[in-house]
């Protein structure tokens, strides 16, 4: 019995060590940044009298959606669909409410969101 005891303590004490060892080799090593095919451009929301101006640069054509969201749980949509390359710009009506406002951004495998108070 204790011939056993110590063989299964030996196999636990090997699968910690292999554990650890794995997880420092995994820390040391280059990893690679997840591709970004669209982000905000400049400081993404800008409020220019009564219209808001909303900025993405595009690196990689492909869909992106992008709106606002309210204090409230308002929603409002800026843009739906697929996107080209380059920077693109919307103008947006003020919305009625006041407060802290989210503008997000959505892509494949990408997601952000900017905060901005009207």
């Amino acid at each position: 019995m204790q011939t056993l005891q110590w063989t299964l303590l030996v196999g636990l004490l090997g699968m910690v060590a292999y554990v650890l060892w794995s997880r420092l080799k995994a820390s040391y090593a280059k990893g690679v940044a997840p591709r970004v095919d669209a982000d905000w451009e400049g400081e993404a929301v800008g409020l220019v009298g009564d219209v808001l101006e909303v900025a993405v640069k595009v690196r990689q054509e492909g869909k992106v959606q992008i709106w606002l969201e309210g204090p409230n749980g308002d929603v409002v949509e800026v843009h739906n669909g697929e996107l080209g390359r380059g920077v693109h710009a919307w103008s947006v009506a003020r919305p009625e409410r006041s407060g802290a406002w989210l503008a997000k951004l959505s892509c494949q495998g990408h997601r952000t969101e900017r905060r901005f108070h009207l």
